[in-house]
């Protein structure tokens, strides 16, 4: 098949969501499709004539390489797949396809007008964070893309609730995945090594990286606590306590070496469509601690593979937390659980998943 993936904007640094359709156009490729990723510049419809000159200067830029629009310095292409860089999503500017794959609500604005010759619709719709903490006009907005008739396909059954909510089908469900040569078992669960306690910081309002401070500030004055703190994301946080330990940018080796350092892993968000560092850290033998924010719920269950509390309760956080460093025989029963149950989410299982949402829609013409 000739496959067209359609990303908003460029890529020039490591994003979950992106690095998914990446590794999917990689592998969908070794297989034999023929695949497409386009980046445009001008994604969002209708935004105004500000947005349009942003956008044109930034394709300029980014077309006479003054600015990087490829994710070269964080993911390896495979060189099959051919990268595009366009000034808008217009159909003239896309190939003809068996099957054209939105991956956010602005590129889904786009497909429904496309002609046939672009291939058959789809919509990887990964936008529940953004439709979750959108205004009801902009709310409104994104659940027209999940009720227009494309075919759905959603990373987790938070997803899948967020379609139906807007008056779609229920979609299919194409898991996320982990590179498990890099986040594997490096110490045992058991080992003394595992002395620290991490977390994703991060400067979205949902992340709520605040809470995850103040619950851990909570928990390292309690009597009885050593080990150390640990954060990682981009440039720290200014406001960031000086007893974190701070990791900008890791790459994926390190961050696997940091969690396998950690007891514990804690996930503050009040929303995540999936939650990468939380699975990350489960591969790698940590103890999760995650608010209930709807994407955990696809790879964790409370008390059986992780602990999970109800979003912005600190206080409830920290608790959770508490009781795995003084009970290290629940610790490592979560830990080993969770590093067994995480197996399941292999590439191979989420490729051919996608791969046959794909074969299928296009089958049903």
């Amino acid at each position: 098949m000739k496959i067209t993936f359609l990303l908003p904007g460029s890529s020039p640094v490591p994003t979950g969501g992106v690095k998914n359709i990446y590794e999917h156009a990689n592998r969908l490729a070794s297989n034999g499709h023929a695949i497409t990723i386009v980046h445009a510049a001008y994604v969002i419809r209708n935004s105004g004539i500000r947005a349009m000159v942003r956008a044109a200067a930034s394709y300029i830029l980014n077309r006479f390489g003054i600015m990087q629009w490829r994710p070269d310095g964080w993911f390896v292409i495979d060189p099959r797949v051919e990268m595009r860089w366009v000034p808008s999503l217009e159909s003239y500017l896309l190939p003809d396809a068996d099957a054209v794959v939105a991956t956010a609500w602005q590129t889904a604005e786009w497909i429904r007008e496309y002609p046939l010759s672009k291939g058959r619709k789809f919509y990887f719709a990964m936008d529940f964070e953004r439709f979750m903490e959108a205004s009801p006009e902009m709310k409104k907005r994104i659940a027209v893309t999940h009720a227009a008739g494309l075919g759905i396909m959603v990373i987790s059954p938070a997803g899948q609730a967020m379609v139906k909510a807007s008056g779609g089908s229920t979609p299919s469900l194409v898991p996320c995945a982990l590179d498990f040569t890099v986040y594997n078992l490096q110490n045992d669960i058991d080992a003394d090594t595992r002395i620290m306690i991490g977390f994703p910081a991060r400067p979205e309002r949902h992340k709520a990286t605040e809470d995850a401070v103040k619950a851990l500030d909570v928990v390292r004055v309690r009597p009885g606590f050593s080990g150390t703190v640990w954060a990682f994301g981009g440039e720290r946080p200014a406001w960031l306590p000086d007893w974190v330990e701070y990791h900008a940018r890791p790459s994926d080796n390190e961050l696997a070496r940091l969690y396998n350092l950690s007891r514990i892993f804690v996930v503050p968000s009040i929303y995540e469509g999936w939650g990468l560092p939380g699975s990350e850290a489960m591969a790698c033998g940590s103890a999760l601690v995650s608010t209930d924010n709807g994407g955990v719920n696809a790879y964790a269950e409370h008390d059986r593979t992780a602990l999970i509390t109800p979003v912005s309760r600190p206080d409830v956080l920290a608790d959770a937390v508490w009781s795995l460093i003084d009970d290290d025989e629940l610790r490592m029963r979560l830990a080993k659980a969770g590093y067994e149950h995480i197996q399941r989410f292999t590439w191979e299982n989420a490729s051919m998943a996608l791969e046959s949402c794909l074969l299928e829609g296009f089958d049903r013409g």
